[in-house]
């Protein structure tokens, strides 16, 4: 886009953006909003203007302590004013009482010099030489908080932000998770993404009950929590705090599992790096999700108890989460009659080029050079093409409305994507797509359809740099028609783990093509990896490994 076209917003963008997120939740979430949630989005729409573009604008940045005076604004035309309407109907307000974070907060709102001055008249010793990151932190550790509270809190200046746990449950009702960012908005209208548009009366709801919504604020809240326990927390303590959370809860609700899930293996590997083992055991066991049994072998590996990890792999090999996991659990099977990793055994029967040293630290550019002066044509392509002629030929199956996995008009990807109720929840479509496509003309005008009709459009797919699109259409010309549907149809079973671990390199002539990943001395072939290349040999799609050796 040249200056001459660049997109500029209105001046209260930011406030029209924040009203449409509130008209959308009360209209399709009013069911399941409490009370204070209620009462913010109402009593909202009853501020000033300036108040509630005031409001936003602080929402909008980090932190909850800002200074008025250095808040500058031109289309608000009374700071004062609007700051004294948000105190009076509680969107913003006076602490009496800080959390540690809180504390932290305040005190950052001022320059060290500032803060020096203001703590001239305290009697603890405090080390001035510190930076300023670390002085706050002295600071809070030696200082009452009544004290804190009565050397930085200005009430002349300082703007406290408030109402932030009903904002928060708001933007998780919107988003679906605990992420969203209204930036998403300005992305989207400034031309730097596009994406799915969908008529608003078919969008689903990101939660069904009000419980699933606020099991997700706990395991976030949990989460932030578990972040100061990492830093000084013994085992015992995280034990102990672990075991008040009631986890199981968290994990017989659907669409917190996941999210429950990541919290179980973030304790768990915590405590494992840690090597406190039995602790980090118990913590994984309480979930049979990626990477929760894999870990416990690893574990079980370091103590040298070769039952337990002999028969947890043979329950995984009878259902395998994924691909790691499975080769894992197969390697400790096979472990007596074969000495080296399934991954290691593949990668020794790779083809060797020598490159110059001057590709050590761009060893896939070094390995494409070298095939382009075989007269090869080449793309350091790595999981785009593949991706791309999936997302492309399921277009329709992926963003179709009917599976209620699309909630809101900001959404890049449909939430059922990660997870294997993908293929559940559209297997038919998906073998009807198939069907319907008798010959690879059709997939190559279905695929070129759908990147002309959707370019630009956010996908975890779709790659629409041009070259990976000619590349991906001249793959669809070498390869055979069940060679194409095979693999597509085995991404689909589980699009998460499996639209990655492609080999980096497609190379091609008039006559022939190859799939090389590339190998560099130091590096190893990965779980993922030796899948796709295991299935590439099934298929008989040319796929090699490429060790190099520095010449």
């Amino acid at each position: 886009m040249s200056e001459h076209d660049k997109i500029i917003l209105p001046e209260k963008y930011y406030l029209d953006y924040f009203r449409y997120l509130l008209s959308f939740v009360k209209s399709k979430y009013a069911t399941l909003l409490d009370e204070r949630e209620t009462k913010f989005i109402e009593e909202f729409e009853k501020l000033s203007e300036d108040a509630q573009c005031l409001y936003v604008r602080i929402n909008n940045r980090k932190g909850k302590f800002f200074r008025r005076s250095k808040l500058h604004y031109p289309e608000i035309s009374d700071l004062l004013a609007a700051h004294s309407d948000l105190l009076a109907a509680g969107y913003c307000h006076v602490p009496h009482v800080l959390s540690i974070e809180e504390a932290y907060g305040l005190i950052n709102a001022y320059t060290k010099p500032e803060i020096t001055q203001k703590l001239k008249g305290e009697t603890v010793a405090i080390d001035w030489k510190l930076p300023k990151t670390e002085l706050i932190l002295q600071i809070i550790e030696t200082v009452s908080q009544e004290a804190i509270l009565g050397y930085f809190y200005d009430g002349d200046d300082l703007i406290t932000q408030g109402k932030e746990e009903e904002w928060a449950m708001i933007k998780l009702f919107f988003f679906g998770h605990n992420h969203g960012d209204m930036s998403d908005f300005v992305i989207r209208d400034i031309g730097h993404a596009r994406f799915i548009d969908i008529d608003e009366s078919k969008l689903g709801l990101s939660f069904d009950t009000r419980a699933e919504a606020e099991a997700i604020m706990q395991l976030y809240n949990h989460s932030r929590d578990f972040m100061i326990l990492e830093e000084n927390g013994e085992a015992d303590l995280i034990l102990q705090w672990f075991e008040s959370l009631d986890i199981r809860y968290f994990l017989s609700l659907e669409k917190a599992k996941s999210n429950a899930d990541k919290l179980i293996h973030r304790v768990g590997y915590h405590l494992e790096k840690n090597k406190y083992y039995p602790e980090a055991l118990f913590i994984y066991q309480h979930s049979t999700a990626s990477p929760m049994r894999e870990r416990q072998i690893r574990i079980y590996n370091k103590q040298k108890n070769l039952t337990s990890a002999r028969q947890l792999a043979q329950e995984i090999l009878l259902a395998p989460n994924d691909n790691k996991e499975y080769y894992i659990a197969q390697d400790v099977i096979n472990k007596s009659s074969q000495k080296l990793k399934s991954t290691t055994l593949r990668q020794k029967s790779g083809i060797e080029i020598s490159l110059s040293p001057a590709y050590q630290y761009r060893v896939e550019e070094g390995a494409l050079a070298y095939f382009s002066a075989q007269g090869y044509h080449g793309v350091h392509s790595e999981n785009s093409i593949w991706r791309s002629i999936f997302g492309l030929v399921f277009w329709e199956e992926i963003f179709d409305p009917q599976y209620n996995t699309l909630h809101q008009p900001l959404q890049r990807n449909p939430t059922d994507l990660y997870g294997r109720d993908f293929y559940k929840n559209r297997k038919e479509a998906l073998h009807q797509r198939l069907t319907l496509l008798k010959n690879k003309k059709q997939i190559i005008k279905c695929m070129q359809t759908n990147y002309d009709q959707n370019h630009g459009v956010a996908s975890m797919f779709v790659n629409w740099e041009e070259a990976i699109m000619e590349a991906s259409i001249r793959l669809v010309t070498f390869l055979s028609l069940k060679q194409i549907k095979n693999t597509l149809l085995v991404i689909a079973l589980d699009p998460k783990t499996r639209s990655s671990g492609f080999p980096d390199l497609f190379v091609w002539n008039e006559t022939e093509y190859h799939f090389y990943e590339v190998k560099s001395p130091t590096d190893h072939l990965s779980e993922k990896q030796l899948f796709w290349l295991e299935h590439f040999d099934q298929q008989k799609i040319n796929a090699e490994i490429v060790l190099v050796r520095w010449g």
